[in-house]
């Protein structure tokens, strides 16, 4: 009997070993290097955001974060990269709101953006500023509604069919009921260079992208497209204080994780994030750079993302967009 009742404990000791084991594995993290996947080329938001994101998180969480750049296909290769990674949280991705915009704009992104990844914390957020190249005569919401509504053809830059900035404007026109003609760039450079050079009237483009040619009155500033006056040019109305009711748009930055990692570690890198984002030395960098913080806890960021890809996947469906 007392072998059996030694045999018995053995094994439930063992259960209970393996049962903790996870538990006791993540209690410890981080205790290696962290890789954190840019899905983009060096030099956009996703790379600025992520390698200041990085740097904080090393000396917060103590380990090595290593940046690793996987551009192509409007992010989707690397994203799905950490989709497919191990779920120890040891690699993660910086995701902007293109990654809910590309399950309506691709067939097949290669991975199931509800099931294969999930959401750690939101850190950031950009408004885009609506422009025009002086010479137009276009300053307010109203000129451009006005003019496009009288069958005048107003043509917009932007890096892309399908990107944040192609689809903020289609929402304008949607919201405005007022038609622009889309003219797509490879990359947010060159639609900029032809609205300073009168080529095209109008660009929605990133606030830290055009606030210099605004400031050195080689472009008019009309609106911008958040919730709120930006700080960067509190002067500058939003869309909806314009007359476009119900408009907002910008583009959010977060991180994501393979949707199997344990709660405990989404929570020490949430929890983390967290005193990162509302410390002032993190405002002030990504205030240099033109950003604006945004803290959400995952639960909080995972409700965003849904509600944008739902509001982008009509806008979507409704133009008729599609990638190259």
């Amino acid at each position: 009997m007392r072998r059996i009742a030694q045999q018995g404990f053995l094994k439930w000791a063992a259960i209970a070993a393996c049962a903790l084991a996870p538990v006791l594995a993540s209690a410890a993290f981080p205790v290696k290097p962290i890789t954190l996947v840019v899905p983009f080329p060096p030099g956009g938001g996703n790379d600025q955001i992520g390698r200041l994101v990085g740097e904080h998180l090393a000396t917060e969480l103590k380990v090595p974060v290593v940046i690793e750049n996987k551009g192509g296909a409007g992010g989707n290769i690397g994203t799905g990269l950490v989709a497919r990674a191990a779920p120890d949280g040891y690699t993660i991705v910086i995701a902007s709101n293109q990654v809910v915009i590309n399950t309506s704009l691709y067939a097949d992104v290669g991975f199931d953006l509800h099931k294969d990844l999930r959401p750690v914390s939101m850190i950031a957020d950009v408004q885009f500023l609506l422009v025009s190249n002086p010479a137009t005569g276009l300053k307010q919401a109203s000129d451009i509604i006005a003019r496009a509504k009288n069958g005048e053809m107003i043509n917009h830059g932007t890096p892309g069919n399908g990107t944040p900035q192609h689809l903020s404007a289609e929402l304008f026109s949607a919201l405005a009921q007022a038609p622009l003609t889309h003219v797509p760039y490879r990359g947010s450079g060159p639609a900029i260079a032809d609205v300073l050079g009168g080529h095209i009237e109008l660009a929605f483009a990133t606030l830290p992208a055009v606030a210099p040619h605004v400031r050195a009155h080689k472009l008019t500033a009309i609106a911008v497209t958040g919730k709120s006056r930006s700080p960067l040019l509190p002067e500058v109305p939003t869309l909806a204080e314009s007359g476009v009711k119900g408009y907002e748009s910008s583009t959010w930055y977060g991180l994501l994780a393979p949707a199997q990692t344990p709660d405990d570690v989404i929570q020490v890198y949430a929890q983390a994030l967290d005193r990162i984002v509302n410390s002032q030395a993190f405002r002030d960098q990504l205030g240099e750079l033109g950003y604006e913080t945004r803290y959400l806890a995952p639960d909080a960021m995972k409700q965003v993302m849904a509600s944008d890809e739902a509001k982008w996947a009509e806008i979507i469906k409704n133009v008729g967009i599609k990638v190259e």
